[in-house]
């Protein structure tokens, strides 16, 4: 299965990928633990352990790739395609975690998903998408910079009927690369986001 997911977010071939989790086995455990506190400290990290209605449901598709794997993913990709080499050298963290929702309480991860998204509002963070609907359940927050020339963080929690989504970006996105890496990452809920950066601020 992990074979399966890197090769969907690289594109390079399954010896490739052997021959990448052999090599970074040593790196994550070197560094790991370092990773983590730095990443969790970071402004675009956003906790998702604390949302309510989960419980000890496992996750259908799960993609956890942190500074080690982002460094291989990284040099693996330069040949192939250099623009993707380029902005994923400059994140810290990619999660992705997939549920289905017939196995969730939808309702209580709504609501729980709500509060979050109000803790989003007052750290600062921007929604750019807000979706209320019988059924569906989304929010896609962006933590820029000042000048809103960088994303620092990107939050997308999806709650419907078929599959409840959690995603969470964290590094230094240009809103240039925006489109490369929904189409890198296959997240089509950023798809078609664009940033407009008011300029008389």
């Amino acid at each position: 299965m992990l074979n399966i997911i890197i090769e969907r977010l690289t594109g390079v071939t399954r010896n490739s990928l052997l021959t990448l989790g052999a090599l970074l086995l040593s790196a994550t455990l070197a560094s790991a633990a370092f990773a983590q506190t730095s990443t969790e400290e970071h402004p675009g990290f956003v906790d998702f352990s604390r949302l309510s209605g989960l419980g000890d449901a496992e996750p259908t598709v799960q993609i956890s790739l942190k500074a080690p794997l982002l460094t291989m993913v990284t040099n693996l990709l330069k040949q192939e395609d250099e623009q993707a080499a380029d902005f994923i050298s400059k994140l810290m963290r990619v999660n992705v975690n997939v549920y289905q929702s017939e196995r969730l309480d939808t309702q209580a991860i709504s609501a729980s998903m709500a509060v979050l998204a109000g803790e989003l509002d007052a750290q600062g963070w921007e929604r750019v998408v807000r979706v209320r609907e019988e059924e569906d359940h989304v929010d896609i927050y962006f933590r820029l910079s000042d000048s809103a020339e960088m994303i620092y963080g990107i939050a997308i929690m999806v709650a419907n009927s078929k599959e409840t989504v959690l995603v969470n970006i964290v590094g230094g996105i240009s809103v240039q690369d925006l489109s490369a890496l929904a189409k890198r990452f296959d997240i089509d809920e950023l798809s078609d986001i664009d940033i407009e950066v008011d300029t008389d601020l």
